[in-house]
């Protein structure tokens, strides 16, 4: 897909099927699935969006910034050797102001569907201040969740193949393994979103999701 590096596109085509085969969502199931998705989120005012281009496969996907509050020490910068590593534990409430020992933090997902695999595709951004664009989260940082590394080998940072601008991007080298555990599941876009989000800044899928695979 856009935005992958040659020596990227090498790995994942191991073990990859063509776009149709199984493990494989094509645009109108990722359409179907995601239209499903937002209408949920519209229900609980959680904040997703569809945009782009939905007549065009690959031109439309699920969007999501929201603004939440960290402690302090863990957007220290990196010449602070009391600094801890970075830590999302998050507080989501962006209409307080942050309390003593917390500082602003920024998240920005969105949930993609490559034609070059057929699977759905997570790119994502962090920022650590109060506007984005402003003190991004790096690649090291965002594979540390809780003090923990996720080894997340397909983690870089990447071209959004839509806008154009550099994004975090989850390779979707393993998605069609995913998707094969997932033939009997409603809505496997909410399926496959509740196995990688831990490892895109532990991004949160609430439990009324779920309802949709059954």
């Amino acid at each position: 897909m856009a935005g992958l590096g040659r020596q990227e596109e090498a790995r994942c085509s191991l073990g990859l099927e063509p776009m149709d085969g199984p493990g494989t969502l094509t645009w109108e199931e990722f359409l179907d699935n995601a239209e499903r998705f937002l209408a949920t989120s519209d229900e609980m005012s959680d904040g997703w969006e569809l945009r782009g281009d939905k007549d065009i496969p690959g031109q439309a996907y699920l969007v999501r910034r929201v603004k939440y509050f960290v402690p302090s020490n863990s957007i220290a910068g990196e010449d602070d050797d009391d600094a801890e590593e970075f830590d999302v534990k998050l507080r989501e409430d962006p209409h307080e102001a942050p309390t003593a020992g917390e500082a602003p933090f920024i998240t920005e997902h969105h949930i993609l569907w490559s034609i070059s695999y057929g699977v759905p595709v997570l790119f994502f951004n962090g920022w650590k201040s109060d506007f984005p664009g402003i003190n991004p989260v790096s690649v090291d940082e965002a594979q540390t969740v809780h003090g923990s590394k996720l080894n997340y080998a397909e983690l870089s940072q990447a071209i959004h193949p839509i806008i154009g601008t550099p994004f975090l991007q989850l390779h979707p080298c393993l998605s069609q393994g995913l998707l094969r555990t997932m033939s009997k599941s409603k809505n496997k876009l909410v399926s496959w979103l509740s196995c990688v989000a831990f490892a895109a800044l532990n991004l949160k899928i609430r439990p009324e999701y779920f309802k949709l695979t059954h």
